[in-house]
């Protein structure tokens, strides 16, 4: 069998050459895909280890276990590869909350806080800290010289790397170990041995140390690479999905995303898949050329089982020869497009604000991390076994497919179709055309086969530009609503008190620098929406809404929770209230559900607009409110004010309550701040937008809380920075935050987002094309003899090759009517829902452009010509009875 595959293999050899090709290419496609995958995985874990820390799990712990427990430990079903100390000795509240701990080596190497200047602490009265906490406490000196923090003077030795979180409410001052405080609270950081799995190893070091798993805190970003959690069962997922009403598709494609890592393994399943329907269109279109031969095989005594053996031993032979060469292809090309391209798959982007960290932060953290290309083992080998499995089945396949014919019409070759006799000579009628149709749905499955992969490439191509183009508007519309990148410069207040605020002069300053534009001045409250029990419930699905949130123990404590159920049945939120002005106001446009925008109505009828909740699955509701509705919002008195008033717990007249219309509702804000319902455990909470005079007329408030500003055209920003701080150097726990870098990053990292994408469509597009060629190249062919006989009728070489072109021209139609139908009745909507439900894209209104979509459909014009007037030229050359022979 070896010998008679390889006479073949060396016989056929443009056929042996087209499997052999489609093999090199998609594997070069499969093991590249999968590869740049799992580098970009491999990026996001280094990123995510960057910003939230390089360890797995901490536990607040006592004295005794603090100092027992060291780094490289091992123990029964767990292997500690290190463990950092932190302690926190003091606590000062200033006008920051300041925190005096001290740490061990392995606790700042996991954490990045190396030291850049000086040294670490020795003495009880010398403290380090980072250029953003020292520069927010007012220290301008040099190392060496004294800050006063609460009512003692330090002396400041050393200055350590800075946070990438550096956002965060609480700020941190390292001390030595002679340092004695009010007090002492000790955690240990924990980071396992990634090879393992990590809730495996957690597990274990508890049970060694008999600690209860409610003491452990889990470094989430990190740990959702690496198994932190036990996964559930596919089995149970599934059946939560379709049985429980609480489940759905959504529900299944995100919790297979977090416990299996659809994105990754589905993807490796899918490239599967089309490899493997590629493969088996060009081997079964060769195998249709030897069916004679194989009929003259049978009567001679060979088996079937030995004729598929013959077949198999040819696909595996070229298959171990195409696979490893196009896995290395593959890896070779893309690690330089991964190198050149590195922006893409650092995570940037979509649901950047997913997380307590701005896009900015994302954006500036994954700037400090080369990129690197790792290559997906698993994937390739997975891909190995599935398609040397899967080639062995087509082997035997398309044997059997052979039983359904006589010996005699498989000896004769001709299995094509089944002849079914139709005078068509009772009327005029054009032979031309009569042949062609005949000749073209003889077999009404390769038909099928053609139209499916003139179709495929288009579908991808249509498919990913649609992608493109929504992710191109989701991800401006992302950078507008989240503060870090919607404007270079941010001034805000280290603060979580609405006792503090930017004078209202500071902000005139700013917006009178020359240097200065689009600076957008935000004012702030806390707000407490007031619903009936009717309105509240009207949807019972979204009844449990703020379940979560009203557990958080910061909720709790500071606000007494966030939605509250009162003795008379009605319900009382917390809301954030922002007054922007008109400009901001304008650019809601983009993100409007419901309504229509217009800031002097706003104004002149005391509309707002209003943030509708979203769930994990992007779908949104406002308590069955429409615009027009009215709804009452309560906050608290600038006058005498305490943050004791934001529980809302006060008399009433300490607040002032309005009732408001409701002009429009978006799905997300602009500007937002971040110390009072925006923490780490809950982002984009619920506003109420309304203008910044309405702000004045209805609740007194007339000073700002946070601005946005940008550097005009040519300004330098180096200087715009350095004169922004001097404006603000007088207004308490006032802060700046720099985020040029960071825009120029995240723009250049869209750009080759959408050129990634476009030429990855391409890729698949041109593998289409590949195959489109061949299976069309083999349907003419096939039909040589009968092509012979009608030119030795008399028909003229322009009459027949406008016969053959004929018959591109109508495959390619049928094609483009294909195409048509199918993304615009099936992909388009399965794209549509993908993009709001998991991806959660802010708008999707985008459509492809009419030049690709036309594009498509001529392009598949010409490929289907192509296909098919280069063998009829090919039969032109040829004598007229050597064709009638074959």
């Amino acid at each position: 069998m070896l010998k008679l595959s390889w006479k073949y293999m060396r016989y056929y050899k443009s056929q042996t050459f087209a499997i052999f090709a489609s093999i090199l290419l998609t594997a070069s496609l499969l093991s590249g895909i999968s590869s740049l995958i799992y580098s970009s995985q491999k990026s996001d874990l280094a990123n995510s280890k960057t910003i939230y820390g390089n360890w797995h799990y901490y536990i607040e712990t006592d004295k005794k276990l603090f100092d027992s427990v060291e780094s490289g430990e091992k123990g029964k079903g767990y292997a500690l590869e290190q463990c950092g100390k932190m302690e926190i000795r003091d606590v000062a509240a200033d006008e920051f909350m300041i925190c005096f701990i001290h740490t061990d080596e392995a606790y700042r190497q996991m954490a990045h806080r190396n030291l850049l200047e000086g040294k670490f602490p020795e003495k009880e009265n010398e403290i380090a800290g980072d250029g953003f906490v020292l520069s927010n406490l007012g220290f301008s000196g040099n190392l060496g010289d004294s800050l006063r923090i609460g009512e003692k003077e330090y002396i400041v030795t050393g200055i350590l790397k800075s946070e990438w979180a550096a956002s965060s409410s609480e700020m941190e001052v390292f001390v030595s170990d002679a340092f004695r405080g009010r007090g002492s609270q000790t955690f240990l950081y924990l980071r396992f041995n990634e090879d393992e799995k990590l809730y495996k190893q957690l597990d274990a070091f508890l049970q060694e140390y008999k600690l209860s798993s409610e003491a452990v805190a889990g470094n989430d970003e990190v740990t959702q690479y690496l198994s932190g959690e036990a996964p559930s069962s596919i089995y149970e997922i599934v059946k939560f999905g379709l049985t429980n009403k609480e489940g759905n598709f959504t529900y299944i494609i995100l919790k297979l995303q977090s416990d299996y890592n659809l994105a990754y393994n589905g993807m490796i399943f899918l490239l599967c898949l089309f490899s493997l329907f590629v493969v088996y269109s060009v081997f079964n279109i060769s195998v249709s050329k030897r069916t004679s031969e194989y009929g003259m095989l049978q009567t001679l005594g060979i088996s079937e089982a030995q004729i598929g053996g013959t077949l198999l031993l040819e696909l595996w032979i070229l298959f171990f020869i195409g696979y490893p060469l196009g896995c290395f292809l593959g890896n070779g090309v893309l690690s330089f497009v991964y190198q050149k391209l590195s922006g893409v798959f650092g995570g940037k982007g979509i649901g950047g604000a997913e997380t307590g960290l701005s896009i900015a932060d994302h954006t500036l953290a994954e700037g400090a991390n080369a990129a690197k290309f790792f290559v997906s083992v698993d994937a390739m080998v997975f891909g190995f076994l599935f398609l040397l499995i899967s080639l062995a089945l087509v082997a035997f396949i398309v044997v059997h497919s052979l039983r359904k014919h006589s010996l005699k019409a498989v000896m004769s070759g001709d299995t094509s179709f089944t002849k079914r006799r139709k005078i068509y000579a009772l009327r005029n009628v054009n032979m031309a055309n009569v042949v062609v149709r005949k000749f073209m749905f003889a077999n009404k499955r390769k038909v099928i086969g053609i139209l499916l992969s003139l179709s495929i490439g288009g579908c991808i191509f249509l498919c990913t530009t649609y992608m493109v183009e929504n992710l191109k508007v989701h991800a401006e519309l992302s950078l507008m609503s989240d503060d870090g990148l919607g404007s270079e410069y941010r001034i805000s207040l280290k603060s979580d008190s609405l006792k503090d605020t930017i004078p209202k002069a500071a902000a005139d300053k700013i917006q009178n620098m020359p240097e200065t534009e689009n600076v957008y001045a935000t004012k702030y409250t806390m707000g407490e929406l007031q619903l009936s029990r009717n309105e509240f419930l009207a949807e019972e699905d979204w009844s449990d809404y703020f379940k979560y949130q009203n557990q958080e123990p910061y909720f709790i404590q500071r606000y007494d929770g966030i939605c509250n159920q009162q003795e008379d049945g009605n319900y009382r939120i917390k809301y954030n209230v922002y007054g922007y002005d008109e400009a901001m106001i304008e650019q809601l446009q983009d993100f409007i559900l419901e309504g229509e925008i217009q800031p002097e109505t706003m104004k002149n009828k005391n509309q707002v607009i209003v943030t509708a909740n979203m769930d994990g699955q992007g779908n949104y509701y406002f308590y069955g409110k429409k615009p027009g509705d009215k709804i009452s919002l309560r906050v608290p008195k600038t006058e005498n004010y305490t943050d004791e008033l934001l529980k809302f717990q006060s008399g009433e007249e300490n607040y002032i309550e309005k009732e408001f219309e409701i002009a429009a509702i978006v799905n997300r804000p602009l500007a937002q701040e971040k110390h009072f319902l925006n923490t780490e455990v809950w982002t984009n909470a619920q506003s109420v937008i309304m203008t910044d005079e309405q702000m004045e007329e209805n609740f007194g408030i007339t000073d700002y809380s946070f601005i946005n500003a940008s550097p005009s055209d040519g300004a330098d920003s180096e200087s715009v920075s350095n004169q922004l701080l001097q404006i603000i150097r007088d207004v308490p726990k006032a802060v700046l935050q720099d985020y040029t870098s960071a825009i120029k990053t995240q723009k250049d990292y869209l750009r080759q987002q959408q050129i990634f994408f476009s030429s990855i469509a391409v890729i698949l597009l041109i593998i289409s094309s590949f195959h489109i060629v061949n299976s069309m190249n083999h349907t003419i062919l096939a039909r040589r003899r009968e092509y012979g006989i009608i030119r030795a009728m008399g028909i003229t070489d322009n009459g027949f090759y406008k016969m053959i072109l004929q018959t591109g021209i109508l495959y390619g139609l049928l094609a483009d009517v294909f195409i048509f139908l199918l993304y615009n009745l099936v992909l388009r909507r399965v794209m549509d829902y993908y993009m709001a439900h998991v991806l959660q894209f802010l708008h999707l209104t985008s459509n492809v452009p009419n030049l690709v979509l036309v594009g498509i459909m001529v392009l598949n014009l010409v490929i289907a010509v192509t296909a098919v007037m280069i063998p009829a030229w090919k039969m032109g050359r040829e004598n007229i009875m050597s064709e009638i022979r074959r």
